[in-house]
């Protein structure tokens, strides 16, 4: 019976995105040069798909879940993640290049930010749609990074650190990366 249990609560852990990015495996240094140095041959053409949340919550669709765990308590937030331009942001991230002739759409399906105190560390899973001649392909990434990716203000209130808005940018480009795979294999 005991058992039983464990395993359903485990699966319901497993589930939840914020679980997933705590017990994923860091990603590595050559491999975040990987993603950064990689030509994106495509010209994005539009952005979609991207919305500010209130109230935030998990389940929103660009989000920032920051937690500070303390000996004695646990503070969890949610906010927006701090991007005024989603357009600019997601063009740039990825690497548009305006001469290439392969035109791309992307829509935003998700992008879960979590920045945690202890260990510290920062992470993002982005999913996408990539639109390429009228054809979805699905991309995601999960990129985990260790170090502070939040700055800690008081006990209950927590800064969003630069290098944490870089790591949505890689994963922007990587979950990207990952879409344009299933085209290049796609027209092979």
């Amino acid at each position: 019976m005991k058992a039983g249990l464990l395993i359903v609560v485990l699966l319901m852990l497993g589930g939840c995105v914020t679980n997933q990015l705590h017990f994923a495996s860091y990603t590595s240094d050559a491999e975040l040069a990987s993603i950064k140095n990689s030509a994106v041959q495509s010209d994005i053409v539009g952005v979609s798909g991207y919305e500010r949340c209130g109230p935030c919550t998990e389940r929103s669709k660009i989000v920032w879940h920051a937690a500070n765990h303390e000996i004695v308590s646990l503070y969890e937030g949610m906010a927006n993640v701090p991007v005024d331009d989603w357009v600019d942001f997601t063009r740039r991230a990825i690497g548009s290049d305006s001469a290439s002739s392969i035109k791309a759409r992307v829509e935003i399906d998700r992008v879960f930010v979590k920045t945690w105190s202890d260990p510290e560390y920062y992470a993002t899973d982005v999913e996408l749609s990539v639109y390429i001649g009228g054809v979805k392909y699905a991309g995601h990434s999960r990129i985990k990074i260790k170090g502070a990716g939040q700055t800690l203000i008081q006990r209950d209130k927590v800064a969003f650190n630069s290098a944490t808005l870089d790591a949505v940018s890689v994963g922007l480009k990587a979950a990207y990366l990952d879409a344009f795979a299933k085209f290049k294999t796609s027209t092979h």
